[in-house]
C-alpha cells in the first residue's frame, strides 16, 4: 500500500473541505486577525482533531447519535450567524466599543480564539468521520493522519490568505452581515440535509 493511504486521505479530505463551513469561518476570521494568526490556530486545531479522529477510528459512529451531532453543529452555525448579524447591524457607537473589546481580547490570543472555534466546528464534521473511516480501512493510520492534516492545512492557508484580502476590499459591516446570513443558511442546510 505505501503512500496510497496518504494520497487517498489528502485527495478525499481536500475535496470534502474545499468550500466547507470551516474554510468559510477561516476566511472570515482572517479578515479580522490576519493570515498567519488564523492559519496557526487552525493548523493546531486540525492536527489535534485529526489525531483524535484517526485514533478513534469509527468509534463515534457507534457511540454518538447522528441527530445529536446535527443539532449541535446547526445550533453553533445559528449562533455564529446571529452574532455576526448583530455585529453587522449595530450602530457605530456600539460597534466602536465592541471593536475595542475585541481588540483587547484578540490581542491576548487570536490563536486561542481560532483554535477553539475550529475544534468546536470540526466536532462531527464530515472530514473527521472521513478520516476515522479511512484509518479503520487502511493499516497505516499515520499516513492517513498526515494526508488528511496536510489537506486541511492547504485549504486553511488558502482560506486565510483570501480572507485577509477580502477584508481590504469590503467594509467590516458588509463582511459581518454577509457572514451572518451565510452561517444561518448553513445552520438550516446542515440540519435538514444529509
Amino acid at each position: 500500500m505505501g503512500w496510497e493511504a496518504f494520497l487517498y486521505s489528502f485527495g478525499s479530505v481536500f475535496a470534502a473541505e474545499f468550500g466547507d463551513k470551516t474554510q468559510l469561518a477561516i476566511l472570515l476570521l482572517a479578515s479580522r486577525y490576519g493570515t498567519l494568526k488564523v492559519f496557526g490556530g487552525a493548523a493546531a486545531a486540525f492536527a489535534l482533531m485529526n489525531a483524535l479522529s484517526v485514533g478513534a477510528g469509527n468509534l463515534a459512529f457507534r457511540l454518538v447519535p447522528e441527530i445529536f451531532l446535527r443539532i449541535t453543529v446547526s445550533a453553533l452555525f445559528l449562533l455564529l450567524g446571529l452574532l455576526s448579524l448583530k455585529e453587522g447591524l449595530r450602530g457605530e457607537e456600539e460597534e466602536a466599543l465592541e471593536e475595542e473589546n475585541r481588540r483587547v481580547w484578540a490581542g491576548k490570543s487570536p490563536f486561542l480564539h481560532v483554535f477553539l472555534l475550529i475544534c468546536l466546528m470540526e466536532l462531527g464534521d464530515k472530514t473527521q468521520f472521513l478520516l476515522a473511516g479511512l484509518s479503520a480501512r487502511h493499516s497505516q493510520p499515520l499516513l492517513v493522519f498526515l494526508g488528511g492534516t496536510s489537506a486541511l492545512w492547504v485549504t486553511s492557508l488558502l482560506g486565510a490568505f483570501l480572507g485577509e484580502r477580502v477584508a481590504r476590499l469590503l467594509s467590516p459591516r458588509v463582511i459581518k452581515v454577509g457572514a451572518g446570513v451565510l452561517f444561518i443558511v448553513f445552520a438550516v442546510l446542515f440540519f435538514l440535509l444529509d
